[in-house]
């Protein structure tokens, strides 16, 4: 048996799992907001426009790892610990995480355009199913609050379950964006840059937006009642 992946886990085993997962998760996130930064560290800036495009780079990968970390932390707070499929999605979660510094690497030092083409498909894979499996997991928080309530017993504030679906829902448009961008299609050049990259940014502003719109909708909620 492997860190109890069996039906037949005592209830009392799970807290001990789910501990275990949590310092792990901290610990991947730790060395992959580390990596990311010695990335740049073998790429000496030949002047100030490099300078700067390595920070705009760097950025980037920071800003996915964090935004992730700050879903996963936020879900894991309210999840509960006997959620179905939840360890599962842990480890998935958490190897895309620990990928996400090599392919980032592979991205930020590609020599040609066909590796260029190839690692950005691999990060565009490795940062989709990360929102995706983020919103899996806040999908679990939902679907376990609406079978608390059917017991009686409530265990998350309703504004909070109606939070977490609109999070989902960003999560989930986020995912997509990033796995679409990976197709072939994608790889078109314009004159602000590979088609791929420009919907790597939108959808950062789609994610930002339908967080936001979902955020007031459930503010607004609350006023009338």
């Amino acid at each position: 048996m492997v860190l109890g992946l069996t039906e037949n886990d005592s209830p009392a085993s799970i807290p001990r799992i789910r501990i275990r997962i949590e310092s792990l998760s901290d610990l991947v996130f730790g060395l992959a907001l580390s990596i990311g930064s010695l990335v740049l560290i073998g790429k000496v800036p030949q002047n100030g426009q490099d300078l700067a495009a390595n920070i705009l780079l760097f950025g980037f990968g920071f800003l996915v790892v964090v935004m992730i970390w700050l879903g996963y932390s936020r879900t894991m707070a309210v999840l509960p610990g006997e959620a179905p499929s939840a360890l599962y999605f842990n480890l998935g979660l958490l190897f895309c995480v620990a990928l996400a510094p090599y392919l980032f690497y592979v991205l930020s030092s590609s020599p040609t355009d066909e590796v260029l083409n190839a690692g950005s498909i691999a990060y565009a894979l490795d940062v989709g199913f990360m929102f995706l499996l983020l919103a899996a997991l806040a999908r679990l928080v939902v679907k376990g609050e609406e079978k608390a309530r059917l017991g009686g017993h409530s265990l998350v504030h309703p504004v909070v379950v109606k939070r977490f679906k609109a999070i989902m829902k960003a999560e989930i448009a986020g995912g997509l964006i990033f796995v679409v961008s990976a197709l072939p299609v994608f790889w078109v050049n314009t004159p602000i840059g590979f088609l791929r990259f420009i919907l790597w940014y939108s959808a950062f502003v789609i994610f930002g937006f339908t967080r936001f719109y979902g955020k007031s909708e459930t503010t607004n909620g609350e006023q009338l009642r």
